[in-house]
């Protein structure tokens, strides 16, 4: 939501540097500022995103494996009663 609304921000201030609205006596240059800050703001906005996906996805290989163990344990204790069941006979 944050990025939306920085991207609109930004994109209406750009757009009057691009077709003379607001800021209709600014020249290009003098909208360099509002596209670095664009430029800033997206590539903050993009590395959290990524940092968050590398955090899930390292999440879920953890939850993997836990969960791949505990079926291990469960397959152990089956065999084990399977034995005891099969020896007690």
């Amino acid at each position: 939501m944050k990025l939306n609304a920085v991207a609109l921000t930004m994109t209406v201030l750009l757009a009057g540097c691009a077709t003379g609205g607001p800021l209709a006596s600014a020249r290009p240059q003098e909208c360099n500022p509002e596209v670095e800050r664009l430029q800033a703001q997206l590539a903050a906005e993009v590395a959290e995103r990524q940092r968050v996906t590398r955090a899930a996805a390292r999440r879920e290989d953890t939850l993997r494996k836990q969960l791949e163990a505990m079926k291990s344990i469960e397959r152990g204790i089956l065999e084990r009663d399977d034995r005891v069941r099969t020896e007690t006979r």
